[in-house]
């Protein structure tokens, strides 16, 4: 929601725009799959899309928020995981493939575009560019191994990654192959396709990026993908990366802390990614799991304040809005909690706000 509008994509084809009270203000048809948020500020909102009626690639637009007019657009190379993130004046993207790239928020100019393995969309601070990202590694046996950490960059073009040592983990959830053959969810997203038409062609998903890159070969795959996308609060780093929670500085790159979050036998292969994104609100953080539990993390320490089983996979990053924590699960069902903390306060989307940034803009 954003300028007393509610905003949002349908996986086919469709760009909506409606007021709070639910009168349509306009749609547009612009692709089909369209698998990536909208991203809204200064009036305008940005979305990532395939030109289905034309040439076929993907590109990134610029629409006037009241009426839809188109503003710019500027080809991509290829869907974009979860949404555009708007910081200091220019849109980021992470692209399918891992490219990042950048553009000025008011033109669409092209500042910079460059391979980095992104698995994530990325963070914005202090002309940091921070993302979680994948590298192959040789293994002991036949199959290689993936691996993933948070990694930073300058915000500007040709500056090189930095990783951040503490944060590598194996990331089996990422190896395509491990996926098909051995996961007990990758059966199941083949079936969601199949139950909405895209069982043998993809559309204009450019699913092959995805498969390489992200571990999935299947549009509710990648619908559903968020990646260890980071946030920073009060001037750390959080996230949530396979099973564990991190928080980090950002500038040294010490790790304040990290907690292994899953359940169950230590040191089991490690298939599907097992936590949403956190919600980064009052000193907590607030993570879903696909094995049905909403979680409540303390900022400082790590320390899980507390638990709740829902019994139903947890597939998007929670919202909490004045002391209730909402969440959304892949059987479709939506879960409301009380936290019994009305301070719990200030995350009513994912990534916080429209711009979809987190509130690093204001914990500096």
């Amino acid at each position: 929601m954003a300028d007393e509008r509610v905003v949002y994509n349908t996986e086919s084809c469709e760009l909506e725009v409606l007021t709070v009270a639910g009168r349509p203000v306009w749609k547009k048809s612009l692709g089909d799959p369209l698998l990536s948020m909208p991203a809204v500020e200064g009036g305008r909102l940005f979305m990532a899309y395939p030109d289905s009626r034309g040439d076929h690639r993907h590109y990134l637009a610029c629409f006037d928020l009241a009426t839809g007019g188109e503003i710019w657009r500027q080809p991509i190379a290829g869907e974009v995981i979860t949404c555009p993130v708007v910081a200091d004046g220019q849109i980021h993207v992470a692209s399918l493939d891992g490219t990042l790239a950048c553009f000025e928020q008011d033109s669409g100019r092209p500042l910079w575009q460059e391979a980095r393995n992104a698995t994530s969309a990325p963070a914005v601070w202090k002309n940091q560019c921070y993302f979680s990202q994948r590298q192959e590694m040789a293994g002991a046996a036949a199959e290689a191994q993936q691996m993933e950490w948070l990694a930073r960059k300058y915000a500007a073009a040709g500056t090189p990654t930095e990783q951040i040592p503490g944060t590598a983990s194996p990331a089996d959830y990422l190896d395509h192959g491990k996926r098909q053959r051995r996961s007990p969810h990758y059966g199941a997203h083949a079936a969601y396709d199949g139950g909405v038409g895209f069982g043998g062609s993809k559309g204009d998903a450019k699913i092959h990026q995805a498969m390489h890159n992200l571990g999935t070969a299947h549009v509710f795959g990648v619908w559903s993908y968020q990646g260890s996308k980071p946030f920073l609060a009060g001037g750390r780093l959080f996230s949530a990366q396979g099973d564990t929670a991190h928080c980090t500085d950002p500038e040294s790159k010490e790790v304040f802390w990290k907690r292994k979050l899953r359940e169950g036998k230590e040191g089991a292969e490690l298939l599907d990614s097992l936590l949403t994104p956190p919600a980064v609100v009052n000193g907590k953080l607030f993570l879903g799991t696909i094995d049905g539990r909403v979680l409540s993390l303390s900022e400082a320490t790590g320390e899980t304040l507390w638990t709740v089983p829902i019994g139903e996979a947890v597939v998007f990053q929670p919202a909490v809005a004045e002391g209730r924590v909402y969440v959304a699960t892949g059987a479709g069902s939506l879960f409301c909690l009380e936290t019994g903390d009305p301070e719990d306060d200030g995350w009513p989307m994912w990534g916080a706000s429209p711009a979809h940034n987190g509130r690093s803009e204001v914990s500096v």
